[in-house]
């Protein structure tokens, strides 16, 4: 369903530039709905991600570029807490299990 609808442009007499909000979308929804309608999409940019999460595609100039969220944005947007990554040297060491059949096994000879 869309939330929100505003005409920004008409840059020529056969094209409309619109600002459109989506709360929940799939694949090709937008197009397929001017579709309907008998219009087309000659281009589409998405520009935010979420609706009260403040999650923007800022800084992503190309199709098929990324970025890495920041820890709010993690916490913000999806609800997870990140991961606090351990610098191996303080890494604590999972405990040696004392398997007595390897100790039982000879060697070949």
């Amino acid at each position: 369903p869309v939330d929100h609808i505003s005409i920004l442009d008409h840059p020529t007499a056969k094209s409309t530039l619109l600002l459109l909000t989506l709360s929940e979308g799939k694949n090709r929804q937008i197009r397929r709905m001017f579709h309907a309608l008998g219009s087309g999409v000659m281009q589409l940019a998405r520009v935010q991600i979420g609706r009260d999460c403040g999650l923007t595609l800022e800084g992503i100039e190309e199709e098929g570029q990324w970025r890495i969220l920041s820890d709010e944005e993690v916490q913000t947007a999806l609800s997870w807490q990140p991961r606090m990554l351990v610098d191996k040297k303080n890494r604590p060491r999972p405990k040696q299990r004392n398997n007595k059949s390897k100790q039982q096994q000879r060697p070949l000879t």
